[in-house]
């Protein structure tokens, strides 16, 4: 088995290198990430882009697991225990419990972080777990979740007796219930007999450790076994998913208008006469519409509207942001202003029917204007915020119960991998 060449101390060195203060994550729909990364990594992280700093990259993992100490290590130390337990009293009196412990990490697939982290230095780019203002942790047996965050279950009651406290039995009744996996089938709900966890943090990064404690209920004894013997994975015993909001900036849109006032008068007053110089509001919004979309140019239209890019160029093909466009529109009044006086007042929004008339307005200042006037526009829609998820898993790991430790699975290529190995 080879080492990676690159040292745990390296990679969390480069990996908690933070922007400028306070730069924020941009939204994903407005802004793409600096450079280019391969799928495997994209399929393994969302990538996002900095407010400010235009070669920072944050990134959310989508897949975790077990934290594990000197990963770099030929005999790396998974952050897990397991072990038998045998109550003298209670429900499960003289049946085997397993008791489960361990810490779950949203970064554990570290040789994913590794691929990272060696595509982003090769392209000069620095790295930063993004941050998040909301965590959601939620644990559920290896179901699938369904869009509404919950899960098909069946559940049917069963009686159990025990011994109560003057010695005489005492029948109780407990749902039984069992949940679907991806795969169709249905496995027990009842895993767990008990259960505590420490949930993500809010207000950090999405770099956390997850630890919980657990025991397994008797029926499923025999089948925990059987997984740390094997080193197999733990989907259908317990998945966890932490979902994080992170609040993003968005772009702050600009337009220009560059009005020529002298063939905007033109236009304007043959419009007019064509509707005997008395234009009801609906005739009034199609002369603008038609002199938006025009693309002419200042001279032929009177007005040019243009659109800034990211890149700092100027286009005349408007951003897919109605909000922003409607912010451009409006500009369509302090135009009419100028050139169209109403003679009654406006009692609603543009119609069919006429509630307000113009007539064309002797406007002497912008008349005699032999010079083009530009007028900017702009638009932010504040900060956004978005939601992505990890998804936490246990695999790789066998030993435990009178084995003692419980161990990472280094003769299996995948989990090497996990680890950065090869």
């Amino acid at each position: 088995m080879k080492k990676s060449a690159i040292s745990a101390a390296m990679l969390a060195l480069s990996l908690g290198a933070a922007g400028t203060a306070g730069a924020v994550p941009m939204h994903p729909g407005q802004v793409n990430p600096p450079g280019s990364f391969s799928a495997y990594v994209k399929s393994r992280f969302h990538l996002l882009a900095d407010s400010d700093n235009v070669k920072l990259v944050y990134y959310v993992p989508k897949y975790g697991n077990v934290a594990v100490q000197s990963p770099q290590s030929t005999q790396p130390v998974p952050r897990f225990s397991i072990a038998a337990y045998t109550p003298t009293s209670g429900f499960w009196a003289f049946k085997e419990l397993s008791m489960v412990g361990g810490t779950l990490s949203t970064t554990g697939d570290i040789g994913a972080l590794q691929m990272l982290q060696n595509e982003a230095i090769l392209q000069g780019l620095q790295l930063a777990p993004a941050p998040v203002s909301k965590a959601r942790t939620t644990f559920m047996v290896g179901a699938e979740q369904l869009s509404d965050g919950r899960v098909d279950a069946e559940c049917i009651e069963e009686e159990y007796t025990v011994t109560g406290p003057n010695g005489q039995p005492v029948t109780y009744k407990i749902p039984v219930c069992q949940v679907r996996k991806p795969d169709g089938t249905y496995v027990p709900a009842n895993v767990m007999y008990k259960f505590t966890s420490i949930a993500a943090a809010a207000n950090g990064t999405v770099n956390q450790d997850i630890s919980f404690q657990a025991a397994t209920l008797p029926d499923w004894s025999p089948f925990m076994r059987n997984l740390m013997n094997s080193g197999s994975s733990w989907e259908s015993v317990l998945l966890a998913d932490v979902e994080w909001e992170i609040k993003t900036a968005t772009l702050t849109r600009q337009a220009r208008l560059t009005v020529n006032w002298q063939s905007l008068f033109e236009q304007a007053s043959a419009f007019a006469a064509f509707h005997l110089n008395s234009c009801v509001d609906i005739e009034i919004s199609a002369f603008f519409q038609r002199v938006a979309t025009c693309q002419g140019g200042t001279g032929p239209c009177g007005v040019f509207v243009e659109y800034r890019k990211t890149d700092g160029t100027w286009t005349s093909v408007p951003p897919n942001d109605s909000n922003f466009l409607s912010v451009v529109n409006a500009l369509e009044t302090t135009l009419r202003n100028e050139l169209f006086a109403s003679i009654r007042p406006v009692n609603g929004p543009v119609s069919t029917q006429a509630s307000a008339i113009f007539t064309l307005r002797a406007n002497y200042e912008k008349m005699l204007t032999n010079r083009n006037e530009v007028y900017y526009v702009n638009y932010n829609q504040g900060p956004a915020p978005i939601n992505l998820s990890t998804n936490l898993s246990i695999n790789c790991l066998w030993g435990g119960y009178e084995t003692g430790p419980v161990f990472w699975n280094m003769e299996n290529a995948g989990c090497r991998a996990i680890l950065g190995q090869q």
